[in-house]
């Protein structure tokens, strides 16, 4: 089992027996530069030929003052595509700091805030409890656990919106995979059972973010799928996404328009109605938040504390949409781009006459510099993504998970105080 306590080098696997950076490829930017370092070096030698057999009745070879009054231009056009790049990965890193600091403390106000109500040991509604995350099954020589309820009591469910709030018929979930090892606990009634739903779709939460900001729609992932009440089917559970062709159309002043677009409205019943899954999901607590809260069955010091904790993760989420969303501007990565071509394919005509050969290897270095920092700033422009050099958001889920999960086997009971 991969410990909890980490630290920060083990994040990029770097330890000091491991061998130098100097020589490390893995999580570099060579692969991505060195097409581009491949053309300046084949250009330079192809001019360096030319020149040496005297091919043409001239030589091929420039000015030196040409290279320091383009280099000026080129620094600092390179020097703000990586700070911009970075101001983007730092921000990221902040808003998911920011979104755990929600989930622990709506976790944690849950888990001691909410007034319990006696139940018989074990069951939940006439359903085994359990004290994990992840569902539990009981042992083979143990007797079964009771039937479930046919009509659970209202003031303890979730409420409609969560399990009966689509009406298209679905698949059945498959059993989750479980901890044969789990075991059934006596001090967990159904308020406990309550909690951990709530906790669990807390995670979810997170987890979902994670997905969407990646472009992987759908609920249908090992971290995700067993985490939403049974039952509950929203509107991004589908993976197929359609998208409408668009035109260009100024003389409306809309920048797009689509065909055949009719008129906007809203209205009940609109069948074209979509939300994001995490929108959902904060939509589903908030819902469970205020039935509880009319029912009494939370402090009620804390419900302000519950909603705007929700308020805060929705106004994160929107952040990191918009991050992922609004990249670059196309115009000016391809501005950067063709400058820094230019620059590499002038540079080799100034140093000919001086360095002769010697330009070869001399422009591979300067192309791999200058191409490297390019590709550096597209590699942490979006730190939400799977590359080596974005954030290692799987990782702060499972974390995130652990904590839930023991959280939950807490007793709430004040410390040093007799039960």
């Amino acid at each position: 089992m991969t410990s909890y306590f980490k630290r920060p080098t083990e994040y990029y696997r770097r330890t000091r027996w491991t061998y130098p950076d100097t020589l490390r490829v893995r999580g570099s930017v060579i692969p991505t530069v060195l097409s581009d370092v491949f053309i300046i070096t084949i250009f330079s030698t192809i001019i360096q030929t030319i020149n040496t057999m005297r091919l043409l009745p001239f030589q091929l070879v420039f000015p030196s003052v040409i290279a320091p009054a383009l280099s000026v231009v080129v620094g600092l056009i390179l020097a703000f595509r990586t700070n911009t790049a970075y101001d983007r990965f730092w921000e990221g890193r902040k808003l998911w700091s920011a979104l755990d600091v929600q989930v622990r403390n709506f976790s944690r106000m849950l888990w001691v805030g909410m007034k319990e109500t006696p139940h018989p040991h074990g069951v939940t509604n006439g359903v085994a409890s359990t004290v994990s995350l992840t569902a539990a099954t009981p042992a083979a020589n143990s007797a079964p656990a009771p039937a479930p309820a046919p009509n659970p009591p209202a003031s303890s469910s979730l409420g409609a919106h969560l399990f009966s709030r689509n009406s298209k018929s679905t698949t059945p979930r498959e059993p989750a995979k479980v901890n044969s090892n789990a075991t059934l606990s006596e001090f967990y009634h159904a308020d406990d059972h309550e909690k951990i739903l709530i906790i669990k779709l807390l995670l979810a939460f997170a987890v979902s973010v994670k997905h969407h900001l990646r472009q992987e729609f759908g609920v249908r992932y090992f971290d995700l799928e067993y985490l939403l009440p049974e039952g509950f089917v929203p509107c991004a559970a589908t993976d197929r996404v359609e998208i409408k062709t668009q035109i260009q159309d100024k003389a409306l002043g809309d920048r797009y328009r689509q065909y055949n677009e009719e008129p906007w409205d809203i209205r009940a019943g609109n069948e074209e109605g979509q939300m994001s899954l995490p929108l959902e999901i904060a939509y589903a607590l908030s819902l469970w938040i205020i039935g509880e809260s009319r029912a009494g069955r939370i402090e009620s010091s804390l419900i302000g504390n519950l909603l705007g904790s929700i308020n805060t993760m929705t106004d994160i989420f929107t952040n990191m949409e918009r991050i992922v969303f609004t990249p670059i501007p196309l115009a000016y990565s391809i501005h950067l781009r063709q400058v820094v071509y230019l620059y590499c394919l002038a540079l080799p005509f100034t140093f000919f006459e001086i360095l002769g050969w010697h330009t070869i290897p001399l422009m591979a270095l300067v192309s791999f510099t200058l191409f490297g920092m390019d590709g550096i700033g597209t590699e942490i422009e979006n730190p939400f993504g799977k590359d080596a050099n974005d954030l290692h958001m799987d990782e702060f889920c499972r974390d995130l998970k652990r904590e839930l999960d023991y959280l939950v086997n807490l007793r709430n009971t004040v410390p040093g105080a007799h039960a």
